[in-house]
Formats: structure tokens, C-alpha cells, sequence
């Protein structure tokens, strides 16, 4: 990328930038100026990959400039995610680490916080991005799952259950708004697990009757969760209560069946799964996309207990 020296005719105020909050192969989403008699000149234009040769050209120039404007912008965040995002949209794994740093932010700080206090408008702006990349890569299943992180923790599973979900709902025409719902429950689903045994969830035998009933209750412990926090959306909260219902009522909390479960539950159940079985557990390794589907649609232990037409709709996203 060649330095670009453009003249700013418009008045705005700039501040001093310091090169080092750059990396090699970032994508940054400002511009950076210099100062050439008394204009500013635009020398690195918003969007472009800093790398070696970029970099060394910059620490050349006696003083850089970033407008006040953009300062904010420095710092990857709930609210700069959508310029980040925007800047790398053609980089599918930097666009992908983007949504787990910031999502990783969100939840950090409510597993941190005694009050069980969400940070919901960052919620919403995650949800913003991921139906956004949704709606400009068709493919974004196929083309995201190679670099999806295979370490289980609630943020990272939060995270692709809402790509899934998401996906799963643009496949099914849902609008915006359902797609945003859809995505806020996913990212919400197992918020739960906080107030859960840090000792079963980490165990590496399998649960005895007592851990399982334990684990359970992390549904209505979402569910009280979010609702502290302002979340009365029915269609969320019904979403969350019921992801662990199954068609032939075999599920929990309250095993209801089929024509008792929405779209919505439903939607994030299959997704819930599959990306459980997708990712290492402490006590069980993990399986590949298709294994995981194929068993979802054919074994005979699961297939009475999700929506058929939907997993075909999963397997379609990666094929």
C-alpha cells in the first residue's frame, strides 16, 4: 500500500499519534495525517494494512496526526467494533478475532462483576456486526469455521452459537429484527453457567445424576440474569428458557414437546449442539462439522429430538 498524501480542506482539530499502538498487518480504521506548512495532509488512508515496509516509512515522519474525531478509534471496543469490522471486512480471521476480543470484553467484565451486570448496548452492537457480516458473505460459515477458536468457554460459545444462529435465520428469510433477536438470545443463552459449580462445569468424568440437575439450572439462572438487566423481550427469553427442550420432550426444563417449542428455542438448540460437539470439552474430545450433523440428523438417540428441515439447512451452510 503506497503512502497517500492528500490535502484536508475542511477544518477540524488533530491530536499527536503515536506510532507504537500500531501493529504489522492491522487494518486500521482512521486515517493518519502529517503537518506540511500549515495543512494537514492525509499520509496513511483509513483502511489500509500496515505492514513492515509501511511501518518503517511512518517512524521516518517527525510527527503523525490523527483527528480528534477519531480518537476513540484507537481502542478496539463495543463501540469501534463496527469501523474495525468494516476495515478488515475482507479479512476473514482478523475480522473473526475482532468478535472474540470484543466479546471476550463483554463478558469479562460481567463474570467479573458482582452484581451480574451485562453490558447490553455492547451486546447489541456485537449482534449489529455479526448480522451485518451475515448479510455480505453468503458463505460466512464455510469461510469462518476454519478459523473459529477450538477452546470451549462461555464467551467463545456464545459467540458461534449467534453466527450459526444468525445464519441459520437469514437461510430461513427472518427479518432484521428477528435476526438481531435471534443473535442477542444466542449471545445471552448460557449466561447462566456463573452461577453454576465451577467444579462440575470443569470436570472431566461424566456428570453424575446430582452434577446434571446442578447444570440445569443454568437456564433459569439466565433467565433471572437477564431479566435483572432490563431483557423483557418474550421472544428471548423464551428463546433461552426453552434452547434445551427437545421435539420428543425429552428436554429440560419443563420436557415439553414439539409444537411447545418455538422457532427461535428451537434454532438455538441445534446450534447449541453443534457447536458443543464441534469444540473440545473437559470431558470429551470434539468432532468434526459433518460428523456432528450427520449424528444430529441420523442417530438414532437424536434424531426424534430436533427440527429436521433446519438441520438441513445447517448442512447446506457448509457445503
Amino acid at each position: 500500500m503506497k503512502i497517500i498524501k492528500q490535502q484536508i480542506n475542511f477544518p477540524t482539530t488533530y491530536n499527536i499519534f503515536d506510532i507504537k499502538s500500531l501493529e504489522i498487518g492491522q487494518s486500521i480504521p482512521f486515517n493518519i495525517f502529517i503537518k506540511k506548512n500549515k495543512d494537514y495532509v492525509i499520509i496513511i488512508e483509513m483502511g489500509s494494512v500496515i505492514n513492515s515496509s509501511l511501518y518503517e516509512k511512518l517512524e521516518k515522519q517527525e510527527t503523525l496526526y490523527i483527528a480528534n474525531k477519531d480518537i476513540s478509534k484507537q481502542v478496539l471496543n463495543p463501540t469501534t467494533l463496527k469501523y474495525y469490522i468494516r476495515a478488515n471486512i475482507s479479512n476473514v480471521e482478523k475480522r473473526l478475532s475482532l468478535l472474540y476480543d470484543v466479546n471476550k470484553q463483554i463478558f469479562d467484565s460481567y463474570m467479573q462483576d458482582d452484581n451480574n451486570k451485562i453490558d447490553i448496548k455492547g451486546i447489541e452492537l456485537i449482534v449489529t456486526s455479526i448480522v451485518f457480516l451475515i448479510k455480505y458473505d453468503e458463505d460466512i460459515i464455510k469461510n469462518t469455521m476454519p478459523f473459529f477458536r477450538n477452546n470451549y468457554n462461555i464467551s467463545n460459545h456464545a459467540l458461534h452459537v449467534a453466527i450459526y444462529a444468525v445464519k441459520l435465520g437469514n437461510l430461513l428469510n427472518f427479518s432484521p429484527s428477528k435476526l438481531s433477536t435471534i443473535a442477542t438470545a444466542a449471545l445471552l443463552h448460557d449466561v447462566g453457567y456463573k452461577k453454576v459449580d465451577k467444579d462440575i462445569l470443569n470436570k472431566e468424568d461424566k456428570y453424575c445424576d446430582n452434577d446434571t440437575k446442578e447444570v440445569q439450572k443454568h437456564v433459569r439462572y439466565g433467565i433471572e440474569i437477564i431479566k435483572h438487566n432490563g431483557i423483557n423481550d418474550p421472544n428471548i427469553l423464551n428463546a433461552i428458557l426453552y434452547h434445551h427442550e427437545r421435539y420428543d420432550g425429552s428436554g429440560y426444563p419443563h420436557a415439553v414437546l414439539e409444537k411447545d417449542i418455538s422457532d427461535f428455542a428451537s434454532i438455538l438448540g441445534i446450534c447449541d449442539v453443534f457447536d458443543a460437539l464441534t469444540n473440545h470439552r473437559p470431558h470429551r474430545d470434539h468432532i468434526s462439522s459433518f460428523e456432528a450433523l450427520k449424528m444430529m440428523i441420523k442417530d438414532a438417540e437424536m434424531t426424534n429430538k430436533f427440527n429436521q428441515n433446519y438441520l438441513h439447512l445447517a448442512l447446506k451452510a457448509l457445503q
